[in-house]
């Protein structure tokens, strides 16, 4: 199957984008340019993309694949939906938000199936649950007014809780046996790990789980170049099977590109991160339901961050085409 993926998108590709000529003179397709914008350094968090790129994936499927990390301050939702990027690593919150705006994002790949969002208390902390934290007195580094901060408010009140910015360095954390902050299930308690640090976290995801790490693009990408988004898919889903199957082969070249986490923190990174990115039903890695889409939907209109009625998860899901390479898709019904 993997081989007739291949040569259905190089076929399209020829037809569509243009052909170099061989020695022999025969038609070589020439491969499609793709701008793929992380929201973030370069991590095990994206392993399968980088394992694509490293085993020559992409280029097998006729993609000629450009990896730009990101950062805090890098709007990826605009720079897809604008045509800055071809594919863009960003939240499902983002994609529904912008949607609700006339955005025409789509989303045909979920990286991490349960959110990996959550608190960091260090292992002394007698707080052991969600509902404990948001009704103390607790000083909290968090990000700005996020939806789930919202939806926390609003189930548990929150009105004695200390809200501080949350930056991502551990200094602060580090300073306080009482500090709370924030945190990436798989980052800053891998560092506390390897500093000896004893913590404890409480995941979001409890009450608030998303998708996360969502792979978009924009509707009108998808419906001119659908054996481009056909080809990216499979070769990143294999991408992440392959990364699971040796994380070991493709995290120093992950280490390479991002100094400032060392590799022996990207090796436990990767196991961490495995039982919240592969589906526990056997589903493909990057499956989607649209259930879940609809109610992070309800979620989101339930605290304003998107106008209640206006649906914006209706065609969030991607779906190939007839006549694609198999006509299979990132999603599942």
């Amino acid at each position: 199957m993997w081989r007739s993926v291949v040569v259905a998108a190089a076929t399209f590709l020829c037809l569509h984008v243009g052909c170099d000529q061989s020695k022999d003179g025969s038609a070589t397709p020439a491969a499609a340019m793709v701008r793929v914008q992380l929201n973030w350094v370069p991590e095990p968090e994206f392993g399968g993309i980088f394992a694509a790129q490293q085993d020559g994936l992409y280029s097998a499927a006729g993609l000629d694949v450009d990896i730009r990390k990101g950062g805090s301050q890098v709007p990826v939702a605009q720079l897809v939906a604008s045509g800055q990027a071809d594919f863009g690593v960003m939240t499902a919150e983002d994609v529904l938000t912008l949607r609700d705006r006339g955005g025409d994002l789509v989303a045909v790949f979920a990286i991490f199936q349960e959110n990996p969002t959550g608190f960091l208390l260090h292992e002394s902390n007698p707080i052991t649950t969600i509902e404990q934290l948001w009704t103390s007195s607790s000083t909290v580094a968090v990000d700005a007014n996020p939806p789930f901060v919202r939806l926390l408010n609003a189930k548990y009140g929150g009105k004695d809780l200390k809200m501080v910015p949350y930056t991502g360095a551990l200094a602060g954390f580090l300073a306080s046996e009482d500090a709370v902050q924030q945190c990436f299930i798989t980052a800053e308690p891998v560092e506390c790990r390897l500093r000896g640090v004893p913590t404890r976290v409480l995941s979001v995801a409890t009450v608030f789980n998303p998708y996360a790490a969502v792979l978009a693009t924009s509707a009108a990408s998808a419906a001119k170049r659908p054996q481009v988004v056909e080809a990216f898919v499979r070769a990143t889903s294999e991408g992440w099977r392959r990364y699971f199957a040796e994380p070991s082969k493709y995290n120093p070249g992950i280490a390479a590109l991002n100094p400032s986490m060392s590799l022996e923190a990207m090796n436990i990174a990767a196991e961490m991160e495995r039982p919240l990115i592969v589906p526990a039903d056997g589903s493909p890695i990057g499956s989607m339901r649209l259930e879940r889409w609809q109610q992070l939907e309800r979620e989101l209109a339930q605290v304003g961050t998107i106008e209640s009625g206006r649906m914006p998860s209706a065609g969030v899901l991607w779906s190939a085409p007839v006549g694609t390479a198999s006509g299979a898709t990132a999603t599942t019904p």
